[in-house]
């Protein structure tokens, strides 16, 4: 579990990021889907453009997190989802038009905004 813990450092994430990252792996490999070159490094897989989009969606939380109350407000909630719908598309995740994909990273975020 300690190594675990730790990898996000090794691949150059802060822990947020990675939980990010790592929903963005697994509906990649779920789904089965092309994305990115997968490369190991120090005994993790790290992906670039998983991590870069994993850094994206993070971003975009912590933009949307500076207005008060942000949690309880429906309509910033809303753009929250809008902008990384629109954050997944244009970085082509994934590359063919998936609802229950962009579900599930949206089942992330929502339970990384109740978490924070």
């Amino acid at each position: 579990m300690n190594a675990s813990r730790e990898s996000f450092r090794k691949i150059g994430l802060t822990f947020e990021e990675k939980a990010f990252y790592d929903i963005l792996m697994a509906l990649r490999d779920q789904y089965n889907f092309e994305y990115g070159e997968d490369k190991k490094i120090d005994g993790i897989i790290l992906n670039e453009k998983c991590k870069t989009l994993a850094k994206k969606v993070k971003e975009i939380i912590d933009t949307k997190s500076t207005f008060a109350d942000w949690l309880n407000n429906q309509n910033i909630r809303d753009q929250l989802k809008f902008d990384i719908k629109v954050c997944l598309i244009k970085s082509g995740y994934p590359p063919q038009y998936s609802p229950e994909v962009f579900s599930k990273v949206m089942e992330q975020v929502e339970n990384f905004e109740e978490n924070v």
